[in-house]
């Protein structure tokens, strides 16, 4: 059974990444290598284009919280290497999701209110789907950084921000979005707008950091605290907001937002398989009165349109630097400030809990 290292940090920005970056070594020395690597054969972009782009990282990071700056250049002296390959990483999200050429499939996103769950608690839930390359270099992070919430993670190492949950029962799951707007341009790393807001201590304060943040191209946040889940959907310019509906809630990597109605999708042009991990969701969501982490798992481990399914594994009929697979899949309650999550997909892996 496979089990992911637990990274946990606390002090100053920079003693957390210090701390992260001497524990977690050879998995961020991998992901580096990794991510440098795929952005050359992918990308056409070499180290010193990637460092470059890492600058842009960096200042608009700044202007969101210099602390989190110093946090990436704790966990770069750790392991000696340049801040820039840290900002590159934890700014990936952007390169990818820029490049039409470069789309790829994956993750659902699940949540449940009170009224519609065994327990009377919420729940939120996903299956993370990426690269086969950062499978074995992921990690779950606990991060104390000064006065801030304690912020648990399943993230790649070297990353700071990612899905995860706080100690005051705010979590949050993640969907990549691509529209006809999108472009590399001022944006505030995605991962790292997720960590800002889960350093919140008060629901409508994370929903202020995504609406505020500088955006130049699209990204979907499924944001969960104790009684209340509302899918974020942002793209430049705006957000749509999608709630619950009789109690249940699904996204996938489409949009569905009624403030998106002008924008072209680019996304499920090349990945239709969103539309039916969308409705496959939906209509067991619907199909179940009340709902427990059994049948949030059932869900999450189906398999209908292998390998493009809601558990998803490696396409063969793709080149295999965009073989991607479920890498985790999360489940989260945060009333009880419990957060399970597995090393690959659900259908072959147990979730393991990890404690605050």
């Amino acid at each position: 059974m496979e089990t992911l290292q637990v990274v946990t940090v606390e002090g100053s920005s920079y003693e957390c990444g210090y701390q992260h970056g001497e524990q977690a070594k050879e998995h961020i020395k991998h992901n580096i290598e990794f991510y440098l690597g795929w952005w050359k054969r992918n990308l056409d972009m070499d180290k010193k284009a990637v460092y470059q782009y890492a600058k842009n990282v960096l200042a608009t990071t700044k202007k969101l919280d210099p602390d989190l700056v110093e946090e990436m250049r704790g966990i770069a002296d750790a392991v000696k290497t340049d801040v820039e390959a840290i900002a590159a990483m934890n700014g990936r999200y952007e390169l990818a999701w820029a490049s039409p050429a470069q789309l790829m499939g994956g993750c659902t996103s699940i949540g449940v209110t009170p009224r519609r769950s065994e327990s009377g608690n919420t729940l939120l839930a996903q299956n993370w789907d990426y690269r086969i390359g950062v499978t074995n270099s992921c990690i779950v992070l606990k991060v104390k950084r000064d006065d801030n919430p304690t912020v648990m993670l399943h993230t790649e190492a070297g990353i700071i921000g990612h899905k995860g949950m706080n100690d005051e029962g705010i979590g949050l799951t993640i969907n990549a979005m691509v529209s006809d707007r999108d472009r590399l341009g001022e944006s505030v790393p995605f991962l790292l707008v997720c960590r800002k807001m889960l350093e919140c201590s008060r629901f409508s304060d994370a929903v202020k950091v995504l609406l505020n943040a500088e955006r130049s191209l699209s990204y979907n946040i499924m944001l969960a605290g104790e009684g209340v889940v509302v899918d974020l959907e942002a793209h430049p310019g705006d957000v749509s907001f999608i709630y619950p509906n009789d109690g249940v809630l699904a996204h996938t990597n489409h949009f569905v937002g009624e403030r998106a109605q002008s924008i072209k999708d680019n996304f499920v042009l090349s990945e239709a398989n969103s539309i039916h991990r969308y409705i496959i969701a939906n209509e067991k969501l619907a199909s179940t009165d009340a709902h427990s982490f059994e049948s949030i798992k059932e869900i999450l481990t189906d398999h209908f349109d292998h390998p493009l399914s809601i558990c998803h594994h490696p396409n063969p009929e793709k080149n295999r630097d965009h073989w991607e697979e479920t890498v985790s899949s999360l489940f989260m309650v945060p009333e009880k400030r419990l957060f399970k999550c597995t090393a690959g997909p659900p259908c072959s892996n147990n979730y393991q809990t990890y404690s605050f």
